[in-house]
């Protein structure tokens, strides 16, 4: 008798064997994560590379197009000076903080002796007492300023992995034609699978940046003229923490409303700070984001939210960032295999997936 639905018929031991290989893959995922990540960010610059690359080819000189290795050295110096010059700021910004961090403390005695003097009860008072006592900035800056080293020192391997990827761009078409060297039904299926799982990657980036540089630049005014210090930084950490769907928008908003407290000791200034950068999240979250993502990611809030604890577990806020991307490539590969588009359904928004290519 025919299945009469999607999900197949699994033995015991086929269950047994799914179990320990997902377990497999998670412990590869989280020991090797220290090569798998510069890889992955690697790959996304150089996607990102390949699309500006695609852009440079609309322009004419003298009603001819640019030649592709132009092209691809022009993108690759434009993205790599970008990434740069961004870092520059953003250490500048830290050292900063860290230099001025003295003054920083006291208002935040300031902060603690008007919030006792509000709620005037010793209890609440000693508490409030041991968490500043507790609250070591100077360390927590001083941290910051060696992650962002670290992160400096791994920018050098993830470079390296950019140049061997664009190094093989030449190649991989030589390569996809050995693989089907016929050109048949399974080279079609093949390249339209790869279509659609580059257009998802390009459309959710390229929606994505727009949304979180318009969110960013924003409230990068909007703090200039509320006088937070060090708006750049803030701002650059909107944009970011913006690709982390539900809660990066919410924490994003809380740096800047926390840091106006602690430079200014106005506890008014945390309620200001957050409602102002809360108000941008909520107009371009439910206004403009909309018109601009339009159909979405074809991902179920469940799956979002599952897959921002699962990928944020392995590879912490890299992996939550690239969680929706990981997640929207599964879907549509999923789709693709009949024993799997079950999975794609239940993880799919509305059980929208892709039909699947006729053998």
């Amino acid at each position: 008798m025919e299945n009469e639905s999607l999900i197949p018929k699994m033995s015991s031991s086929s269950i047994f064997y799914s179990l320990a290989s997902l377990s497999l893959a998670v412990l590869v995922l989280v020991y090797f994560s220290s090569i798998f990540k510069p890889v992955v960010i690697a790959f996304l610059i150089w996607f990102v590379i390949n699309q500006l690359k695609l852009s440079l080819g609309k322009i004419k000189i003298s009603g001819k197009a640019m030649p592709s290795i132009i092209r691809s050295i022009l993108a690759f110096v434009i993205i790599i000076l970008v990434l740069y010059l961004i870092s520059e700021l953003l250490i500048k910004n830290i050292e900063g903080i860290v230099v001025t961090m003295p003054e920083y403390i006291a208002n935040l005695n300031d902060s603690f002796n008007k919030v006792s003097a509000i709620i005037n009860n010793p209890n609440y008072t000693e508490y409030l007492q041991k968490w500043v006592n507790n609250l070591n900035l100077s360390g927590m800056a001083t941290s910051v300023v060696s992650s962002l080293s670290s992160v400096v020192a791994n920018s050098a391997v993830v470079l390296v992995y950019v140049i061997f990827f664009l190094m093989e761009d030449a190649a991989h078409k030589i390569k996809l034609e050995k693989l089907f060297p016929k050109k048949g039904h399974e080279y079609v299926k093949f390249m339209h699978n790869l279509r659609s799982i580059s257009e998802s990657i390009r459309y959710y980036i390229g929606s994505m940046t727009a949304i979180s540089l318009v969110t960013g630049a924003i409230s990068f005014v909007i703090l200039l003229i509320m006088g937070v210090e060090y708006a750049f930084l803030w701002s650059f950490l909107i944009f970011i923490l913006n690709f982390i769907p539900y809660i990066g928008p919410l924490i994003s908003s809380l740096f800047p409303a926390i840091f106006a407290v602690i430079t200014t000791g106005e506890l008014m200034q945390f309620v200001y700070v957050f409602a102002a950068m809360e108000g941008v999240q909520i107009v371009i979250g439910n206004f403009i984001q909309p018109m601009v993502m339009g159909k979405g990611t074809n991902l179920a809030p469940i799956t979002v939210i599952v897959a921002l604890a699962f990928w944020g577990m392995l590879w912490g806020i890299v992996g939550m960032i690239l969680a929706v991307p990981i997640m929207a490539v599964i879907v549509i590969i999923c789709s693709q295999i009949p024993s799997a588009r079950y999975l794609a359904i239940f993880l799919s928004e509305k059980g929208d997936i892709p039909e699947l290519e006729e053998q």
